[in-house]
């Protein structure tokens, strides 16, 4: 096979730690290939991310080249050595051969155990491999599907058997290159989503958080509800997979996500309000899935948050409505909740009359959001401490009193200042001594 038609790689864009692993696997006499995704990447003008290198050398030989460097044996059977070197960290796995095969005798030209494992891999396009010496080896066409812009597979079904997470990948993929999706893998998905309960909470979540993103994520939502995934992967009982997928459901749009990027919180509260046709529903539906993906708490606190009150129905058109839902909701979840807001009612109401009205709201949230008004006890000019000085007894009074305290300031925050809130502790002390 000639590599001389393919195209160069720049080779400045690889890690020098990289070059450096590949050139001693060499000269201790193993053959070494970048592979996969960084390929990929660098052949699509991108920096690479994960550096993934496959070798003839067994692990332990692996282990033996890199004797001064820390080294961990990872993966099923230990076919994966992690190399940790600069404080990063490298995988190197050696190409397994099928038990049918005869033993491999290394030598320069001999790429056909690599080749069988490329050609099993997700995609084309990861099926890719490169080194120096050789350039880029490409068994499955992937040069001619990155130029097509097209996520193929091989063998889709067999593949998605393999590892039904696959199917995500695809997606994410798909959403982070603006790649379209070869017919045969999308029919392939339909046929396999079922599968998804096989993976592991932890790598769906990770998969459907890179998805969101990406700047298409709306794209990608609605390319895994039109697939089937949505259903295997927000369920966790038969009772609410079949209450999320009625047949009188109205479908929802999918709009705004690329907008809410980089705000993980907000696109999944969005997604389960869309889901559910109400904050509400998706309170007592949706939140349950969400945990059951292994999201972790601060990002489930927030969704949480942001789905306590039905969006259209919050009310930001003057200071002190605004400084209210500060004080229940949190100063820092009032831009996401007016995001929503504006993005939901722009979703089935986009006219100049919405269009004037959200406005006006946005411009009086950054007014109040500048003042930084005081929301909570802690904003208060005065502290439990204070109030005892002043003869309050330790107990559930003290509480009592500031949370007066603070329904005054958020009326009027001009009045938090130490002695005028002072003097209505002395009134409210005097009042109860009569």
């Amino acid at each position: 096979m000639s590599f001389l038609d393919f195209p160069e790689i720049d080779k400045g864009k690889i890690p020098d730690d990289v070059l450096f692993i590949l050139k001693r696997l060499e000269e201790a006499g193993f053959l070494s290939f970048l592979v996969g995704g960084c390929v990929r990447d660098l052949l699509h003008h991108k920096t690479g991310k994960d550096w993934d290198i496959v070798t003839y050398a067994r692990p332990e030989q692996v282990q033996k080249v890199f004797h001064d460097y820390k080294t961990l044996l990872v993966g099923r059977s230990f076919q994966t050595v992690t190399l940790v070197i600069n404080s990063q960290v490298y995988h190197i796995s050696t190409i397994r051969k099928e038990k049918r095969q005869k033993p491999v005798v290394y030598h320069k030209d001999n790429y056909s155990l690599l080749i069988s494992d490329l050609l099993c891999r997700d995609f084309t396009i990861n099926a890719l491999a490169w080194n120096p010496d050789t350039g880029v080896l490409d068994p499955a066409n992937g040069l001619r599907d990155l130029q097509r812009r097209v996520i193929r597979s091989l063998e889709p079904d067999a593949r998605f058997q393999e590892d039904p997470l696959r199917m995500l990948r695809a997606i994410r993929i798909a959403c982070e290159l603006s790649f379209t999706i070869d017919i045969a893998i999308k029919m392939s998905i339909m046929k396999h989503a079922f599968l998804t309960h096989r993976v592991s909470p932890e790598r769906i979540r990770e998969e459907i958080s890179s998805i969101l993103n990406t700047t298409d994520a709306q794209r990608g939502i609605i390319m895994i509800r039109q697939y089937g995934l949505e259903q295997y992967i927000f369920s966790i009982d038969k009772v609410k997979k079949e209450l999320l997928f009625s047949k009188g459901m109205k479908h929802p749009s999918f709009s705004g996500f690329n907008e809410l990027r980089e705000d993980l919180p907000d696109q999944l509260a969005l997604w389960g309000r869309l889901y559910f046709g109400s904050c509400r529903q998706a309170q007592i539906f949706f939140l349950p899935l969400i945990r059951s993906l292994r999201f972790n708490r601060k990002i489930i606190k927030k969704i949480q948050i942001l789905l306590s009150r039905e969006w259209k129905e919050m009310d930001f058109n003057s200071g002190m409505n605004i400084r209210l839902l500060m004080a229940k909701l949190g100063k820092e979840n009032i831009e996401s909740l007016f995001h929503l807001k504006k993005t939901l009612l722009l979703l089935e109401q986009n006219t100049d009359k919405i269009k004037n009205l959200l406005r006006e709201e946005e411009r009086l949230i950054k007014e109040a959001l500048q003042k930084n008004p005081p929301v909570s006890l802690k904003d208060l000019a005065i502290k439990g401490e204070d109030l005892i000085r002043l003869g309050v007894p330790e107990g559930e009074r003290i509480g009592e009193i500031l949370r007066l305290l603070l329904n005054e300031i958020l009326l009027s925050p001009e009045n938090n200042n130490r002695d005028y809130l002072l003097s209505i502790v002395r009134e409210i002390m005097a009042d109860s001594t009569e």
